[in-house]
């Protein structure tokens, strides 16, 4: 009787991922759609040099940056600092602009402001939209941000 269950549970989980890819999708489209301003995205780092990526369910890539839209009267680096917070539970310091890129992380391509800060603490909280967050070096950086973040880093 349990193999039986773990059948059903495995198509119940494969069912919702197959759902989340579509809103996912769609999403994506009314992002292309609707003119809006850039979203963000944060190379959060730690003292050893790791860096922190994350899965979000809304995502294409296996691993992301934080990040997200930008509410209005709000500024880039307010959102990004607004942004880590919620999805990772994570304050930072010393946020830096690195620059702008295009996002390859959906089904549409967006532009993105990207930052880089630290983090002291490294207590990861994860949010509803992040499955899995995790410290990692710096070659698991999606490629569209390695060239900013490997420019600018002191």
């Amino acid at each position: 009787m349990s193999h039986k269950g773990s059948i059903v549970d495995e198509m119940f989980n494969s069912f919702g991922r197959a759902i989340f890819r579509g809103v996912a999708c769609v999403i994506s489209l009314v992002f292309r759609i609707v003119s809006q301003k850039d979203r963000v995205r944060v190379i959060v780092y730690r003292d050893d040099g790791d860096i922190l990526l994350v899965k979000n369910r809304f995502s294409r890539q296996e691993w992301a940056l934080p990040g997200g839209g930008v509410n209005r009267n709000e500024s880039y680096e307010q959102a990004a600092v607004r942004e880590v917070l919620e999805e990772v539970g994570l304050k930072i310091h010393n946020l830096r602009y690195l620059g702008k890129a295009n996002s390859h992380e959906s089904y549409a391509k967006f532009s993105v402001r990207v930052f880089a800060a630290h983090a002291s603490n490294c207590d990861i909280k994860c949010n509803f939209e992040i499955m899995e967050a995790r410290w990692l070096n710096m070659n698991y950086l999606p490629g569209e941000y390695y060239a900013l973040y490997a420019n600018k880093r002191q």
